[in-house]
């Protein structure tokens, strides 16, 4: 989840992509701040797949990004859906760098993006791109990677 937190922190026109993401936050009991264009990563269910040789876990890990843009004409002309559609393909473009997440897990597969959801009369969309991570750990001691 760290690791996806950071990927995400370098979303930045700086960095040659089209938006620069204003924040990225986990899950905070305080709650969650509201910056768009951000973006909230979250933790979904996390299933044993099957016990592979030697002792160690196979898991899936279900990890939510959820957008969320705000329209404003003053600063940028372009539709609501577009800027949503542009903040997605960065996301996807950066979480697919690198598919192993540093050698921490066996993949980050993209299973599917939300709708763009609003409400009417407020400037805010929300969307979710959500990924399955795979990843081995041992039975024993879930610190100790397989």
């Amino acid at each position: 989840m760290k690791n996806i937190h950071a990927a995400l922190q370098a979303i930045t026109i700086e960095n040659g992509y089209a938006n620069t993401l204003n924040a990225v936050e986990r899950l905070l009991q305080a709650g969650q701040s509201s910056q768009p264009p951000m973006a909230y990563v979250l933790e979904g269910d996390d299933d044993v797949i099957s016990e592979a040789p030697l002792g160690y876990l196979s898991r899936q890990l279900s990890v939510g990004v959820v957008l969320v843009v705000q329209q404003d004409d003053a600063i940028d002309a372009r539709s609501a859906s577009e800027a949503m559609n542009s903040l997605i393909a960065d996301v996807q473009k950066k979480i697919q760098e690198d598919e192993r997440r540093g050698d921490l897990v066996v993949n980050t597969v993209e299973t599917g993006v939300s709708p763009v959801q609003i409400e009417e009369g407020m400037p805010l969309l929300t969307a979710t791109v959500a990924y399955r991570i795979n990843y081995r750990h041992s039975r024993l001691d879930p610190t100790i990677a397989g």
